[in-house]
């Protein structure tokens, strides 16, 4: 099975959704495929976006959604780390599930104000770019220290192709021409890499797990506090990480060729 490069992974799965993926897939026997493990993440994880349709009001049946969304969050995870190299396109599945679970939540809001759907499209279209920004990081941190994750190819982890050109366009120019020292650009670049941590996917499916929880409380409330975390929060946060990007980078091109 694969395992990340700490630097490179989500905050929430190195601590959260990786071991406990993995302490599953250990006690199952015989172990699952890829393709069932598909099949079971978007089983359960479109059952929970309907299930926060259906859930009333102020009802503890809302923690039933919440669960479902964090069981598919789990099983997502460990079908990358069976996939491994063969993971392709890494985050389709996911996209999918949460935009189904965003949709769901949307509509049970809208009705209480007009400016929900206007909030929960900026929300999506942040947190597009935000996880392309992430893929991309990855990817060039990938190259330039020379070390290629186990989870994937660095050439193939990337988002939708519009958003990770955005991201591209974000950072500026990649390093052409002889590479660093692989110790020296890591030094470099751990710092940027390990804020860029936030803005992948297993921050956004968590906000979704713990606002549809919430929502038993506070369905409003719940929704547009995690619409504005994405849609102001994370991009201030991805600003951030860009020019930190940036400036390590330009560091790195300043380094001797190894």
């Amino acid at each position: 099975m694969a395992d990340d490069d700490p630097i490179t992974e989500g905050i929430l799965d190195r601590h959260l959704h990786r071991p406990l993926a993995a302490w599953v897939l250990a006690r199952v026997r015989p172990a699952p495929s890829v393709e069932l493990l598909t099949l079971a993440g978007l089983v359960v994880g479109l059952t929970g976006a309907v299930a926060v349709l259906l859930a009333a009001p102020h009802g503890v049946d809302w923690i039933f959604p919440a669960w479902l969304l964090f069981a598919f969050t789990v099983a997502s995870r460990g079908r990358r780390l069976v996939a491994g190299a063969a993971e392709v396109e890494a985050g389709t599945l996911e996209f999918a599930v949460g935009a189904a679970f965003w949709l769901a939540l949307t509509t049970r809001t809208a009705p209480a104000n007009p400016w929900t759907c206007t909030l929960a499209s900026l929300a999506v279209v942040s947190a597009l770019i935000q996880v392309g920004l992430h893929a991309e990081l990855r990817r060039r941190f990938r190259d330039l220290t020379g070390a290629v994750g186990d989870d994937a190819p660095a050439s193939q982890v990337r988002g939708p192709a519009v958003f990770h050109d955005i991201a591209a366009a974000l950072l500026g120019p990649k390093h052409s021409g002889p590479l660093p020292a692989p110790g020296a650009a890591r030094s470099l670049l751990a710092g940027p890499m390990r804020m860029a941590a936030l803005l992948g996917h297993d921050t956004h499916l968590a906000l979704l797990y713990v606002a549809t929880a919430c929502a038993a409380i506070r369905l409003d409330l719940s929704f547009w506090t995690v619409a504005l975390a994405v849609a102001l929060g994370l991009n201030a946060w991805g600003l951030l990480v860009v020019s930190a990007w940036r400036r390590a980078e330009a560091l790195v091109r300043r380094l001797p060729p190894a």
